[in-house]
């Protein structure tokens, strides 16, 4: 299953999404995760170790659940969607929110120790999208087709 982001024919598509580009990025938000904790946990705090784990693990459940919700809605009917998703949405956000007032109610957490881990699977989406789109550019300039490079 490919995934158009443009609306323009084939050869001028800016940015094709295959199927397994969610599973990457949680897969590469979980490492990259895993090293800034540890690197936090060595040379900083336990506190800012303790904002960075709960950021990152919030930023990675959230990911994990609107993937969730996203494949339901596109292997459901139209009726089934939108009850699903609103209710999926407002759990989400109610998680979310509850994790977050925990943390800075009952812990000491470092706010932006926090920010830097709730934004730990943003930041992987974005590089890996500009990732793709600089290797795009560079074979379009060698004239190397787009396809052979993902195999």
């Amino acid at each position: 299953m490919k995934t158009r982001t443009s609306l323009q024919d084939e050869k001028t598509d800016t940015l094709s999404l295959d199927e397994g580009f969610p599973g990457r990025v949680f897969q590469m938000s979980f490492y990259l995760s895993l090293i800034i904790i540890a690197g936090s946990f060595s040379y900083m705090s336990a506190k800012l170790t303790l904002s960075v784990a709960i950021g990152c693990f919030i930023s990675l459940l959230l990911f994990k659940m609107s993937w969730w919700g996203i494949r339901f809605g596109v292997e459901k009917k139209r009726a089934q969607i939108k009850g699903f998703i609103l209710k999926v949405s407002i759990a989400k956000y109610f998680i979310a929110g509850g994790m977050l007032f925990f943390a800075c109610v009952f812990l000491e957490v470092n706010i932006i120790a926090l920010f830097i881990g709730l934004s730990m699977v943003m930041a992987v989406i974005m590089l890996k999208i500009l990732g793709s789109l600089f290797v795009r550019q560079l074979n379009n300039r060698v004239k190397f087709p787009y396809e052979k490079v993902n195999g």
